[in-house]
């Protein structure tokens, strides 16, 4: 079995003799959320303006299964031609300043595990997170998608940090919106996803009793922890539980959230969650091991454990 740097060579190779010879076939690493590093085949040719990025750390695995490097370059090259848009896109209309303020929304990501990328990105810290701002691309010729905001557009668009962060709220709000399921909410839609009844709505509602809980996320279950930063929605909850809130990073797609009356200790919460992000999370949606609690008096987040 050839090693995972000589499939690389490989497969460019393979790519570049399937396609002409004005395109550029090139592997770049891409640093994603959390410091996780993936190797991404681009494909160009002069004056294209975008450039899908294609993933080859998990066709490498496709290979040691048995997949051949001619039938995965036959299928890098099917997922380019769907990906790339035709030659009358202009990247342009979609970067314009107008535009990007109708869809810039935030996610939130872990401060330390993300350092060097605060460096480079307007951002706003909020205790052990920080909110980042991506544009929020839909229903366009490159596909949905989202493409993170450097200081470089931040600079084009003539957005200062405060204008941004008012912007990417609203656009959040609007174009995500919260979602806060029961947990027997949550274990229903999931046993939907998967066609499996194993849960009923006996076994459901005895959870609820025991401990009520709750899934924050939002209408899409796509990076809707971002709402751990939201009081407005915390304190919505918080008013009907008629409670204070602990809430327990599970990824960067949802938090959990008990009410303290619950009784839980948040030391023992936060051996918890440290449990699941050690065996269950992937290390790019790693969110935190902290244990939050909002306090409804103060109607503001702190770090509880």
């Amino acid at each position: 079995m050839i090693t995972y740097h000589e499939f690389l060579e490989q497969i460019r190779e393979q790519v570049s003799e399937l396609v002409e010879d004005e395109y550029t076939v090139r592997i770049m690493p891409v640093r994603r959320n959390n410091g996780v590093v993936l190797d991404s085949m681009m494909i160009a040719k002069p004056g294209d303006q975008v450039c899908p990025n294609i993933y080859l750390n998990q066709l490498y695995k496709w290979h040691q299964g048995g997949m051949s490097i001619p039938c995965i370059a036959e299928r890098i090259l099917m997922q380019y031609r769907e990906a790339v848009p035709d030659e009358s896109f202009d990247i342009g209309t979609l970067l314009s300043r107008e535009s990007v303020c109708r869809n810039i929304v935030y996610r939130v990501v872990n401060s330390l595990r993300n350092k060097d990328l605060l460096e480079e990105v307007p951002h706003r810290d909020f205790l052990d997170l920080s909110l980042v701002y991506y544009i929020l691309i839909r229903g366009t010729q490159i596909g949905d998608g989202a493409v993170l905001v450097r200081r470089e557009h931040q600079k084009m668009w003539e957005l200062d940090d405060e204008e941004l962060d008012l912007v990417a709220r609203e656009n959040t709000e609007k174009l995500l919106p919260a979602d806060i399921l029961s947990i027997s909410e949550m274990m229903e839609e999931l046993s939907r996803q998967i066609g499996n009844s194993t849960y009923s709505e006996l076994e459901t509602e005895e959870v609820c009793r025991e401990s009520p809980m709750y899934v924050l996320t939002n209408r899409d279950r796509q990076f809707g922890a971002c709402y751990v930063a939201n009081t407005g929605v915390l304190s919505e909850l918080a008013r009907r539980e008629e409670d204070d809130l602990y809430i327990l990073p599970s990824s960067v797609h949802e938090c959990m959230i008990v009410p303290v009356r619950c009784g839980q200790d948040p030391e023992e919460l936060g051996e918890m969650v440290r449990e699941i992000n050690r065996t269950q999370v992937d290390a790019e949606e790693f969110l935190s091991d902290s244990v939050y609690r909002f306090n409804r008096e103060m109607n503001q987040v702190e770090i509880a454990a």
